[in-house]
């Protein structure tokens, strides 16, 4: 018996983050050595080539795992199907065992609740940083999260905003 998964990516040389999954190469039928036993196809692609396991190995190689409907197809092709199916039927039967208790989470750290630098109001802070036009350095200054998520919009076309927040910190020109 032997099974398969996609191959590397020609370009990268990499495995595609997507390919999870090995599959039980099908031995008979129009599909013979070119598909899984669950349908999935094993031909190769422009860019993954299918990497074949001949034989098929006991343990799934590193980062992938069986295909469930590919183990139960060929549970049954090697009569096994009905063991296999008292195997889950003892497990399905066996009493639960209890998970212990999660520990008490600790308490969560808090943000420091102070004065925003831009609108002013008393709220957890966030530090927030940037380099003014024609400035060498970076500046920083603590702003509530309304105002940080404003600052990082209005900064993403290289002008922060030119209110009170540069006029405060001394940015302006």
């Amino acid at each position: 018996m032997r099974a398969f998964y996609r191959g590397y990516n020609a370009a990268t040389g990499r495995r595609a983050k997507q390919v999870r999954v090995v599959h039980v190469m099908r031995e008979d039928g129009g599909f013979a050595g070119k598909q899984g036993l669950c349908g999935a196809p094993g031909w190769g692609v422009t860019h993954s080539t299918p990497v074949i396991l001949d034989p098929m190995p006991a343990e799934p190689p590193a980062g992938l795992v069986w295909c469930r409907s590919c183990i139960g197809h060929a549970a049954h092709l090697v009569g096994r199907l009905d063991s296999f199916a008292r195997i889950v039927s003892h497990i399905a039967r066996a009493p639960v065992k209890p998970k212990p208790a999660p520990a008490p989470k600790a308490e969560p750290e808090t943000q420091p609740k102070d004065e925003c630098g831009r609108c002013r109001q008393t709220r957890p802070l966030f530090s927030f940083s940037w380099v003014p036009d024609g400035w060498m350095e970076f500046k920083t200054i603590r702003l509530c999260a309304r105002c940080h998520s404003l600052s990082a919009l209005e900064d993403e076309d290289g002008q922060l905003d030119s209110g009170p927040l540069l006029e405060r910190i001394g940015a302006t020109r």
